[in-house]
């Protein structure tokens, strides 16, 4: 195996910027790079992997480094880090694919993962790398896409014709996934890395194929509408980490595919299972895949039970205050008293008499979606809290069951409000706000409204500041504080694009920072109201 002792034996090779000892490179390998004339034989690929290889590892770092750099430029060495993890993310991707192009299906055993003993390509790359089966997953098929966007780009010119010199007609060949091109780009240049292209990549799926029916086929999801929402991911993917961008790739397809919801939807209820292994130490442990519906009504069961254990929102009524205080000084872990709760909830259903209804205390699950969707019959409904959107049959069995409660809002999202009659948001105002904010609008933040506090904006008494929904946000507890206690400032333009503003300690310019709602069902609803308002 090629090591980086062996560049000692390369002609025209000095540097002096390269700590040798630490490198493992021999004394008399140092100085400058020389070139040796034109008979200097070309450097290979995997001596010009090494050379930045040594430069690398020969930086300096440690512990006592860091230690002593201000917190500005500890920051900056982690953007330079991750940029240089990017990079290399991005080169290891490429080599899992051009491994798995040279142990592709037709080439049967003489391809080169079975022909060295190994059944796919994954596997070979997660022997070697020592990396596991879903790291060696992903760099195969970011990898594999990126080999054939290069292939497509370095096809060769169509030939002309010997006789007449004229360019013979020739169809130039596409990439296999054209609508990634944009993502393959980012990622080459580092911009992104291979975690994020390949949540983009799962996230958005294929196309739609074509059917022969033109009704059908009129509102299929085609190649140029996916390559417009990958290009809207890759502006936001910098805000977003992997888990938050895979979840809006997700949303963005179902904003593109509202005809697929309904067949989504009936898969998810179908993939739903409850499972129990008892376990050789006596225990029995369950395992209990949700559909979205389902899930929703058990969350909210689980964040009333265990949320002031874990640090949620503080109360100002009594009741409820003393109801979470007991909580907190329960004795039990937040997983024990969940247990007891959903134990206690299964023999009370258990022993319940069926010819009486259950009381109003059920779980508090809302059911979003406009008016003129609920008259048509057509678009898609949201489950408050949950990612994936549901069809408008579930909203009409929300309705029949539940009833319904109207929540007005304008245009532009913007909710009606109160005025300065009461301190406190009354649980219609925080109703509103959770539909509206989604959770903490803190930047990063993902805990949900069941977990957050109202904020206003316009502090009650430094400001005089009103008790309506313009001036209240939704943040958790730990975000609240900060927000007191630090002199962070929330501002808006009458209810509509709030931005943070840090303190001079944070930011000298105290730049603002805008907040985005974290509700998928608020952005989708805006802008569907804004389109109509535009095409007017």
């Amino acid at each position: 195996m090629f090591t980086i002792e062996h560049l000692i034996d390369l002609p025209g090779l000095r540097f002096d910027d390269v700590d040798t000892q630490d490198a493992g490179v021999p004394e008399p390998w140092e100085g400058e790079y020389v070139p040796a004339g034109d008979e200097l034989p070309p450097i290979s690929a995997v001596e010009e992997q090494v050379v930045a290889l040594a430069y690398l590892t020969s930086a300096p770092g440690g512990a006592e480094l860091y230690r002593s750099v201000s917190d500005a430029e500890l920051l900056e060495l982690a953007e330079i880090h991750a940029a240089q993890a990017r990079h290399i993310g991005a080169q290891q991707a490429l080599i899992a694919g051009e491994v798995a192009r040279r142990s592709r299906h037709e080439l049967g055993f003489t391809g080169m993962a079975q022909s060295l003993g190994h059944r796919t390509p994954e596997e070979l790359i997660r022997v070697t790398t020592g990396s596991t089966m879903g790291e060696a997953k992903r760099a195969v098929a970011v990898g594999t896409l990126m080999v054939q966007t290069a292939d497509a780009e370095n096809a060769p010119a169509p030939a002309a014709d010997p006789a007449t010199g004229e360019v013979l007609e020739q169809t130039p060949p596409a990439p296999a996934q054209p609508w990634m091109v944009p993502a393959v780009a980012a990622l080459r240049d580092g911009s992104i890395s291979v975690e994020k292209v390949d949540a983009i990549r799962r996230g958005l799926g294929e196309p739609d194929p074509l059917t022969g029916d033109a009704s059908r086929d009129a509102d299929r999801i085609t190649a140029e509408a996916l390559r417009g929402a990958v290009e809207l991911l890759l502006d936001e993917a910098r805000a977003l980490d992997v888990d938050r961008l895979l979840k809006r790739a997700r949303e963005l397809r179902d904003e593109l595919d509202e005809a697929g919801v309904a067949t989504r939807e009936r898969r998810r209820y179908e993939a739903r299972s409850f499972r129990v292994y008892r376990q050789p130490d006596g225990m029995t442990r369950a395992t209990w895949v949700m559909d979205p519906e389902t899930a929703a009504i058990v969350t909210d069961m689980y964040d009333r039970t265990v949320s002031p254990k874990l640090g949620g929102p503080r109360f100002v009524d009594a009741d409820a205050a003393s109801r979470a205080a007991a909580i907190v000084n329960d004795p039990r872990t937040a997983e024990q008293l969940a247990s007891d709760a959903m134990l206690a909830l299964l023999r009370a259903g258990a022993s319940a008499d069926p010819m009486l209804l259950p009381g109003h205390a059920a779980p508090a699950v809302r059911v979003l979606i406009t008016r003129q969707n609920l008259t048509d019959g057509r678009g898609v409904a949201h489950l408050d809290g949950q990612t994936a959107p549901v069809s408008v049959a579930t909203a009409e069995r929300a309705v029949c069951t539940a009833g319904t409660q109207e929540a007005v809002f304008d245009q532009r999202g913007r909710p009606l409000d109160l005025g300065r009659t009461v301190r406190l948001f009354t649980t219609k105002q925080k109703t509103m706000l959770a539909i509206r904010d989604g959770g903490c609008m803190f930047p990063g933040c993902e805990r949900p409204p069941s977990w957050t506090e109202a904020h206003h904006i316009k502090h009650y008494v430094r400001d005089r500041g009103d008790t309506n929904i313009d001036d209240g946000i939704l943040l958790c507890r730990h975000h609240h504080l900060l927000v007191h206690a630090a002199g962070w400032e929330i501002e808006h333009e009458h209810g509509t694009n709030y931005r943070l503003i840090p303190p001079p300690g944070i930011d000298r310019t105290q730049t603002p920072i805008p907040l985005a709602t974290k509700s998928a069902a608020h952005r989708r609803l805006t802008a569907a109201a804004t389109a109509r308002s535009d095409a007017r």
